[in-house]
């Protein structure tokens, strides 16, 4: 449930009847009660290890620590990408709120969501229009570099991989994955 309620659809020139389909976030004041402040520190890196976390807090956790994306910052009312447009970098919110809107739907993301790595990894342009409602802090997954590594997984990982993308973008085929 969020914090607020949201009013957010005038950023997005929408009218206020438009649909919302739901949230999707890590609640990070969970996190922040188990003490996880910080990836790097050892109280952080002891919980994670306990198994005391959620898969999404896990993962949640594992990317806004990598030291191997970049980290950006969106001020608020910015808009993070367009539908249709091509996938570029694919986004991991860290931190902030931002709504997505797709086909006349409304989707609040927060802290945990993933924006265009499906649709990078199928080929196809971004899903939904997204706009920043609050500065948000990213992570950042450049294409070429997640192709590379798509490239490199065993073929069991791949298979796995493939199947997470077909469901994410509910397609009715198996997606070709660069090779």
């Amino acid at each position: 449930m969020p914090k607020h309620p949201v009013a957010f659809f005038p950023l997005m020139n929408e009218q206020p009847s438009t649909p919302l389909a739901g949230r999707f976030e890590v609640d990070t004041d969970h996190l922040h009660a188990l003490g996880v402040m910080d990836p790097y520190s050892s109280q952080s890196m002891a919980l994670y290890q306990s198994g005391r976390m959620t898969s999404e807090e896990r993962l949640y956790f594992a990317l806004w620590g990598s030291s191997r994306l970049d980290s950006s910052f969106v001020e608020a009312r910015a808009r993070l990408c367009a539908e249709g447009e091509p996938v570029r970098s694919a986004y991991f919110l860290v931190k902030g709120e931002a709504l997505g809107l797709r086909d006349g739907v409304a989707h609040r993301l927060g802290p945990g969501s993933v924006i265009g790595l499906a649709e990078g990894l199928d080929g196809r342009g971004f899903s939904m229009t997204v706009m920043a409602v609050s500065d948000c802090q990213l992570r950042v997954f450049p294409m070429p570099a997640i192709t590379a590594l798509v490239r490199v997984l065993p073929t069991g990982l791949r298979a796995i991989l493939r199947s997470a993308v077909m469901r994410t973008l509910a397609l009715d085929r198996m997606p070709e994955l660069p090779a």
